[in-house]
């Protein structure tokens, strides 16, 4: 059985986020629930890249660069061509041109290093008007 689909003005927006740092996904869940989000967790790229297939819709992702299995370079680059419209911040202690690059390369419309603040991300993941 089917769902309806929900429009975009009557569901709650959605994100997902994938950290293996549990106390800083944990925060940060917090953080963009608070603001209204319905948030998905994955700890490794590869839960995260079985989570897509799941999605029905996804608002804005929130992706750090070394994950166990799959890297956040091919989650990043594999939620833009599941959600073409989708936010994707990339998150990482490894802040360098070549990372930056990389990130840009597979989708990622912002990119911030952490430690991050709570300000910051959130309006990385507000959306564009």
């Amino acid at each position: 059985m089917s769902r309806p689909e929900a429009g975009a003005s009557d569901r709650a927006p959605t994100a997902l986020l994938v950290d293996d740092d549990d106390e800083l996904a944990r925060i940060l869940a917090r953080a963009l629930e608070r603001t209204g989000f319905s948030v998905h967790r994955a700890r490794t790229g590869t839960d995260a890249l079985a989570l897509l297939a799941h999605l029905e819709h996804l608002d804005a992702a929130i992706v750090d660069l070394v994950l166990p299995g799959a890297g956040g370079i091919e989650v990043a680059r594999r939620v833009r061509a599941a959600f073409p419209a989708c936010r994707i911040v990339a998150l990482t202690g490894l802040s360098d041109a070549t990372v930056e690059r990389a990130f840009s390369d597979a989708g990622a419309d912002v990119f911030l290093s952490k430690p991050v603040e709570l300000p910051q991300l959130l309006d990385a993941v507000a959306p564009r008007r």
